[in-house]
């Protein structure tokens, strides 16, 4: 009895690990940053998520977000964390009417859209902006960067035993990429 109930925990834990590295991997695209009327414009894409079809076709639903923070760089210290924003886009399948259906909410604004090209879903899923990141006239005159961060959930967890809902991690890839820092100087 001991035996079956560890070889059944084991294949478990092995069930809910992460597959093996493909030839694909994730990758953030950019930052693309531009100053646009004195205010800081950051578009972000991902590109080459693993298995975002197949995992949507499935049934399950999937989540992205993407956040983009504005970061002051100090010499002898840490970098101070000045602002972030955040858009969340989420896509589901229905099988019945061979649609995907998607949103983005970026803390102010709701949009919805249908696909039935499953390449447009991608490109629209897998790109944000443009955000307004920040106004430079209420920064101080210093060096900057952006940092970047893609997290991709799913939003229907699998059924599992209680005690064993740690070992599935709610966030199945995170990525993270900064710019190169640049200056801003605010001529008053």
């Amino acid at each position: 009895m001991k035996k079956s109930l560890l070889i059944f925990l084991s294949l478990l834990f092995l069930a809910s690990r992460p597959p093996f590295a493909s030839a694909l991997t994730p990758d953030i695209m950019g930052p693309d940053m531009k100053i646009i009327d004195n205010n800081i414009i950051v578009n972000i894409s991902v590109a080459n998520i693993p298995e975002l079809e197949k995992t949507i076709k499935s049934g399950i639903g999937k989540e992205l977000v993407f956040t983009a923070e504005l970061m002051r760089v100090w010499r002898f210290w840490p970098d101070e964390f000045v602002v972030s924003k955040e858009v969340k886009k989420v896509i589901t399948y229905d099988g019945l009417r061979d649609q995907y259906f998607a949103s983005s909410y970026d803390g102010i604004n709701r949009s919805e859209k249908t696909f039935i090209d499953q390449d447009t879903m991608k490109d629209w899923v897998s790109t944000a902006g443009p955000i307004n990141l920040a106004n430079i006239r209420e920064l101080d005159p210093a060096e900057y960067y952006i940092r970047i961060i893609v997290e991709s959930k799913s939003i229907e967890q699998l059924p599992l035993i209680g005690f064993l809902m740690h070992l599935v991690p709610e966030v199945e890839m995170s990525l993270a990429k900064e710019s190169v820092p640049f200056t801003i100087w605010i001529d008053k």
